[in-house]
């Protein structure tokens, strides 16, 4: 095995504690390494990044697919330290928002496909769950499109869903008009260390084949618990490395952190905004 496709097999085994198969022939290993050591940051480097970087890499991002070429995703780059300021501040628990080189807020847009009708003095007769579906999913391919992006470009990204807790606010503060809503603020910069991936579910829970299959997820559960607990014990080292070797796990497990995270109700609010941006959601 080459050392670029021994780099791929080990992050993944890192990430799933499996193995996958990765011929060395495959093509693009290298985008297939950097996607598989994808990791979250939250510290930066004290170095700027150019306006004129993330206008590239936002026109990157804009190629992503568009549900019928609908084109319902937009970007808001904060540049205004008083805006910034106001984000961050919905956010106080984020502090990283506020410290990020770059911040931009991904939005869903069907705004400006209404707005076709309007010309025409025609009826939007799709006013309902659809309408709003697209544009989100829009905006979720943009982001993720931006992330990949930027990580090409030597920078590290944080997505900031959590502003959805605070989605009137966020919006009066972009002055963003009705049938345009946010998705995630995105925090990019230059990383200030590199850090190790985190594991994810196997793919026996997540990946399937002809058919939808969840008979073992108790079994599945459990295992993922064991492998985050020993992550989290283990933490540090190379992006691409092996697993290192077991020790015995401590702390809770992610089924214990998510449970307590979502036993607090969240975004009650999220369906009045929504309706109240003029989307119909039956």
């Amino acid at each position: 095995m080459t050392d670029a496709a021994s780099a791929v097999a080990g992050a993944l085994a890192r990430r799933f504690g499996e193995t996958v198969n990765v011929p060395p022939s495959t093509a693009g290993l290298d985008e297939l390494l950097r996607i598989a050591t994808h990791v979250t940051h939250r510290r930066w480097a004290d170095r700027p990044v150019p306006d004129d970087l993330v206008r590239l890499l936002a026109a990157c991002a804009l190629s992503a697919p568009s549900k019928s070429d609908l084109q319902q995703a937009d970007i808001v780059q904060v540049r205004d330290p008083a805006r910034l300021d106001a984000i961050a501040a919905l956010v106080p628990q984020m502090p990283w928002v506020r410290g990020a080189p770059a911040f931009l807020v991904f939005c869903g847009d069907g705004r400006r496909f209404r707005r076709i009708f309007a010309r025409r003095g025609q009826p939007f007769v799709n006013e309902h769950l659809d309408a709003f579906f697209n544009p989100a999913v829009d905006a979720a391919l943009v982001l993720m499109n931006f992330i990949r992006a930027a990580e090409a470009a030597g920078l590290a990204c944080c997505p900031i869903s959590v502003l959805r807790d605070r989605a009137t606010e966020l919006s009066a503060i972009l002055e963003l008009p009705e049938h345009v809503f946010p998705v995630a603020g995105l925090c990019a910069g230059y990383p200030a260390a590199a850090l190790s991936v985190n594991p994810r579910l196997s793919l026996k829970a997540s990946f399937h084949i002809d058919r939808f299959d969840d008979e073992d997820t108790d079994a599945l559960l459990d295992e993922f618990d064991e492998r985050w607990a020993l992550a989290r014990a283990q933490r540090g080292g190379p992006a691409s490395a092996p697993p290192p070797a077991p020790v015995p796990a401590v702390g809770p497990r992610w089924s214990d952190e998510k449970a307590k995270q979502y036993s607090v109700a969240q975004r009650a609010d999220w369906g009045a905004f929504v309706r109240a941006k003029g989307f119909g959601l039956d």
